[in-house]
């Protein structure tokens, strides 16, 4: 069935072409221009985020890395003599209070010194100390401290002789909580957050203590490690049936930081602006559909008065009174048409009654 528009309705679409596509187009270029600076001001932040806890979890390891260093370089140390290391190793334990324990292995894992006067222990088994032995110029390993049941970190270094020849193992384990605090005191908004996991993706700490049920636990399938394109830029992501927005980074440790915030509160300014320009368009569209109506109205009822006039005209019906003559504008010169159409035909109509007679 083919649609029937009449003058009003035509008036009507028109108006609401008119009004709408402009307002449309502005709200479109309105919304995509805020949206790419908002999502900048979003990734700048992750990313300055990042800077922060990177830089401060680096600064923490290079501090341990430059003592041991400096220390495992001294002849007291390059001994491998327990009496004049043990002095050392207990300075050492004091000056870095994050440090429970510093000792030294002999080559073939035999605990020479420590500071803590307890018994020694062949460390021969420990993946720190075969890295040193096998080449590593550092080593490092995260696990659950026997004393405390929180995560740990065990920093070991080579100690060379004179000929650069490794002759033992300078460690020191240290507790987390200083790198614990780097992470759990960054706070994005309220819900976004950093976590540090160490080389194997295990946490080290984390913003919101409630993801994490146990200590080391294993986060290899989390979402956000499985996101292409997360270490170059912040990127969008699922979790639990949330969208999240995070950006990765690995340290030179091994280690990654995660920082990630819940997509609905990073983009919330976005999606206000968003339903403030729905209601507009809404307000808009209910206004134009009232003035197009009172202007439709005032414009084809005349013409409709017109149009039956004709229609009344048309069938001989002569002694009708046509309004709208005075009108200045086109409607006007249809009525006055179709005056002097009536004349017209009521003189035709005379003619023919004279001639019959």
């Amino acid at each position: 069935m083919k649609l029937k528009l009449n003058i009003f309705h035509k008036v009507l679409i028109t108006l609401l072409l008119v009004t709408l596509i402009p307002l449309c187009a502005l709200w479109y270029l309105g919304n995509a221009a805020a949206e790419k600076e908002l999502t900048s001001n979003i990734s700048d932040n992750l990313v300055s985020t990042m800077n922060t806890v990177a830089t401060g979890i680096n600064a923490w390891d290079e501090t341990n890395l430059r003592a041991l260093r400096q220390v495992a370089r001294t002849d007291d140390m390059v001994s491998m003599d327990g009496a004049r290391q043990t002095p050392l190793l207990s300075a050492v334990g004091t000056t870095y209070e994050w440090s429970y324990l510093v000792f030294t292995t002999a080559p073939d894992g035999r605990n020479i010194a420590r500071n803590d006067g307890g018994a020694l222990t062949n460390y021969g088994d420990r993946a720190y100390f075969k890295a040193v032995m096998g080449g590593a110029d550092v080593a490092r390993q995260v696990a659950l401290g026997k004393s405390t049941g929180k995560p740990s970190l065990m920093v070991a270094a080579p100690i060379r002789n004179e000929s650069r020849a490794v002759v033992g193992v300078l460690a020191m384990a240290m507790n987390l909580g200083d790198i614990s605090r780097t992470v759990t005191d960054i706070k994005i908004g309220t819900t976004g957050h950093a976590i540090l996991l160490d080389a194997e993706n295990k946490v080290i700490a984390h913003g919101d203590a409630s993801k994490v049920r146990t200590a080391l636990q294993d986060f290899s399938t989390y979402p956000a490690l499985k996101v292409a394109g997360i270490t170059e830029q912040p990127t969008v992501y699922m979790v639990d049936d949330v969208k999240m927005i995070g950006f990765k980074r690995v340290l030179p440790q091994g280690w990654s930081v995660l920082v990630e915030q819940e997509y609905s509160e990073a983009f919330a300014t976005l999606s206000k602006m968003q339903h403030e320009a729905r209601i507009l368009i809404g307000v808009a569209i209910a206004l134009v559909l009232l003035v197009a109506y009172l202007l439709g109205k005032q414009l084809t009822r005349p013409i409709n008065e017109l149009t039956a006039i004709a229609e009344k005209l048309s069938k001989g019906q002569l002694n009708v009174d046509i309004p709208q003559t005075n009108r200045g504008d086109e409607i006007g010169s249809l009525a006055r048409a179709i005056e002097r159409l009536g004349i017209s035909i009521g003189m035709a109509m005379d003619r023919l009654r004279k001639k019959s007679t």
